[in-house]
């Protein structure tokens, strides 16, 4: 007898305030993906700092490394996790210009409309 297992799919209820909760709802609109799964593609992006900063606590907690080797960890945490930011930001922009783009026929309506003035 066939035994299938299927993956687990974890649920979480998540709270945001107004003004993330009307971004998220306008990317979702615009892009035709599901709120849900632009976040948990935000977060699948960001998964590898989660799992640096438990290492480090865990580290922390188990008193074997120095403060100092823990601010630098932290710094570069931080800064990693501006570029990810960066990145994303980037990739909207470029979904929102190719959304934005003009079609050719509204381009050319535009320009004879120009020539008429």
């Amino acid at each position: 007898m066939g035994y299938y297992m299927t993956k687990q799919r974890n649920r979480v209820n998540l709270t945001l305030d107004d003004e993330l909760f009307a971004t998220l709802t306008e990317l979702s609109e615009l892009s035709g993906t599901p709120k849900a799964a632009i976040i948990n593609e935000l977060l699948t992006e960001v998964k590898p700092h989660l799992d640096l900063s438990i290492d480090l606590i865990k580290k922390l907690k188990a008193n074997q490394m120095q403060m100092s080797d823990a601010k630098m960890v932290i710094n570069n945490l931080v800064a990693d996790a501006g570029d990810v930011i960066n990145h994303a930001q980037g990739e909207v922009n470029k979904a929102l210009r190719e959304i934005n783009k003009p079609d050719e026929e509204s381009e050319d309506n535009a320009t004879d409309n120009r020539k008429s003035d």
